[in-house]
């Protein structure tokens, strides 16, 4: 027989002990009338509202404990998100402090304004130190001092541009050893970029120069046979002597004095001619600015290419007339030291 459950007022069974509805006891209970009654659906003795003598203590207390679940639930989801900001803030805070990227710091302060004093106060100071940096460093690459950059890698060593400033000291030495280089060729210039760079950008580069200037340098001996064959071409104009003048010049001249395929008798008459009319004695001189490198000769060899300064010493008798001149003599030489090229450049001779 099915009866109603004085508190839920859901039907159930005469014979159950509590209600599966609400869980009030069913068996035994004087308060439960009508037993015996046949009720159907939705019927009850009293139209199916509650007995007046119904208990409502235990309804109450069931809606206080969900209650006090729900607000337990959005506690606890309340506490996860507070602190899932708070690990976010931290993780930002830690990325920004390793950054040197203005836009990432300020991001930070943007985005986590409720952030900690000490942190907000931490990332200020950074983004206030890369700003003098970058303003330091745009001074010293504005000026394109090599004493400038230098001092700025002194003063930063930290700073997100020390690369590039020693980069640019890099090319500044490259370029003045370069400079200095082809003013002079003198290979210790090139040497000493390597030293103070060892690293450089350019190392390969000036060490392939280097390596070619090996190729053509002369030793101690080959220079002293250049300058000999040279002071001995001039001395045999000094002495007028042609058997020696001969001695110094191949059978046939690639080039001389701007004229192609000369043989050895058009030097001779070169020397004669020299000698005019008016003129007693004559005497010339080799300068100490003698050059000598390698070059290729187009038969598998190399001969010897120089240039230095010859003044002419002129002894007449006609007063009015030029008694010195200064010449720049380029010529090659043979690898059996004959000569088979010169030119002659006349200099201005000041008075």
């Amino acid at each position: 027989m099915l009866i109603r459950c004085p508190e839920c007022n859901n039907e159930v069974s005469d014979k159950a002990e509590i209600c599966p509805h609400c869980g009030i006891k069913i068996s035994g209970n004087p308060e439960i009338t009508g037993t015996g009654t046949t009720l159907t659906p939705n019927h009850s003795p009293n139209g199916g509202q509650p007995t007046p003598n119904q208990p409502k203590g235990k309804s109450k207390a069931v809606w206080v404990v969900s209650f006090v679940i729900a607000l337990a639930v959005v506690g606890a989801v309340y506490y996860y998100n507070v602190n899932a900001e708070k690990e976010k803030e931290r993780e930002a805070y830690e990325y920004a402090l390793q950054s040197t990227d203005p836009m990432v710091l300020q991001n930070y302060l943007s985005r986590y304004q409720d952030a900690p004093r000490e942190h907000r106060d931490s990332i200020n100071a950074l983004l206030t130190q890369i700003k003098m940096d970058d303003n330091e460093w745009q001074n010293a690459v504005n000026s394109g001092s090599r004493g400038a950059l230098m001092q700025y890698i002194a003063d930063n060593p930290d700073s997100p541009h020390l690369a590039e400033a020693k980069n640019k000291v890099d090319s500044i030495d490259y370029n003045h050893a370069m400079r200095e280089y082809k003013s002079s060729h003198a290979i210790e210039i090139l040497q000493k970029y390597i030293t103070e760079h060892p690293n450089g950008r350019y190392v390969e580069t000036i060490q392939e120069i280097i390596g070619e200037l090996k190729s053509i340098e002369l030793t101690p001996e080959e220079l002293d046979m250049a300058k000999g064959v040279c002071r001995k071409f001039f001395q045999a104009i000094n002495a007028r002597n042609e058997s020696k003048l001969l001695s110094t010049v191949t059978d046939f001249l690639a080039s001389f004095l701007n004229r192609s395929g000369v043989s050895n008798e058009d030097v001779v008459s070169f020397m004669n001619k020299l000698y005019k009319d008016d003129i007693t004695n004559m005497n010339w001189y080799m300068m100490d600015n003698f050059k000598a490198e390698k070059v290729d000769n187009g038969e598998g060899g190399k001969n010897v290419r120089v240039q230095f300064g010859a003044e002419q010493h002129i002894e007449r008798t006609d007063p009015t007339k030029e008694k010195l001149a200064r010449y720049i003599i380029s010529a090659e030489i043979t690898p059996d030291w004959r000569i088979t090229k010169m030119n002659m450049k006349k200099q201005v001779v000041s008075e």
